[in-house]
């Protein structure tokens, strides 16, 4: 029996754009403005990749994104953003971008939310069903890796709260270069007296007299451990501590080189969890 040629050509080209689609997702991907957020997308994901706008190392406050990073927001399937104003360099591209964007944190929220491990376990519901209905994973699937992470995060929890307990009542208390350990301090029982910078972003700026201010502060109620975030903007706070006496503690905020002992999300938050609590323990004699 003779073919159609013409039928076989239609047949071949239907074929071949088929092909190279591989289904509605394939080549396009999820994007996370931060790289902690990737890391946790990825594994609520069960391993799906998951890229990061923002490089380790940079500020999450004053990354601006190029030509290239709009491009790639424009063309991924869904955003996974910190929100809370954390990202502030990508806010007015993210308004622009087509993209859907998940936020973890309101608009008003303290933006620091990693630094919770237990709401970070509770925003995990709300990522995992975006994942599924923007990717078309396989439900079981990822509530089976959300629940794996879940339970990762509760027990990390448990860990730094049983490390943090045996701090004296009396040197619970701190002061941070920026407001950026509230939530931590909020879940682990310790006591922020103040910041030298009254934002939630590192990149504002504090005056001689608000500094002096907080000086008579620490001065009045015996504070003597100043938290700063490391490779932050601290001249302002190690000036602080050399008017003071106070010492000073660097603390990992985000994620650090790979292979790093701050690599990773969780070893991230137990190392802010060992230097504030040598920080603490030291300044009481232990």
């Amino acid at each position: 029996m003779r073919q159609n040629p013409l039928l076989l050509i239609l047949l071949l080209s239907l074929w071949s754009g088929t092909a190279a689609c591989g289904g509605p997702t394939e080549g396009r991907e999820i994007l996370a403005t931060t790289p902690l957020w990737a890391e946790i997308t990825s594994t609520v994901a069960c391993g799906h990749p998951v890229e990061s706008l923002i490089p380790r190392g940079t500020d999450h406050h004053g990354f601006e994104p190029s030509l290239a990073d709009r491009g790639r927001l424009d063309a991924a399937l869904l955003v996974v953003a910190n929100g809370g104003g954390l990202e502030g360099g990508l806010d007015d591209t993210l308004a622009a971008t087509p993209t859907p964007i998940h936020r973890i944190v309101g608009e008003d929220g303290d933006p620091h939310i990693w630094l919770d491990p237990i709401s970070v376990a509770e925003a995990l519901p709300a990522l995992a069903e975006v994942i599924i209905g923007r990717v078309g994973l396989d439900p079981v699937a990822v509530e089976a890796c959300r629940l794996d992470l879940d339970a990762m995060l509760r027990s990390l929890d448990v860990d730094i709260r049983e490390r943090l307990a045996a701090v004296p009542a009396e040197r619970r208390r701190l002061v941070t270069d920026h407001a950026m350990l509230g939530r931590f301090a909020d879940r682990y029982r310790l006591e922020v007296l103040g910041t030298v910078l009254e934002s939630h972003s590192s990149m504002a700026e504090t005056s001689a007299h608000d500094l002096e201010a907080l000086a008579d502060v620490m001065r009045n109620q015996g504070i003597a451990v100043i938290a700063i975030e490391a490779g932050g903007h601290d001249d302002d706070a190690r000036r602080l501590a050399e008017r003071t006496g106070a010492a000073t503690v660097d603390v990992p905020l985000l994620l650090g080189p790979e292979g790093s002992p701050t690599g990773t999300y969780e070893g991230m938050l137990r190392s802010l969890a060992e230097r504030l609590d040598g920080a603490l323990r030291s300044q009481a004699g232990g």
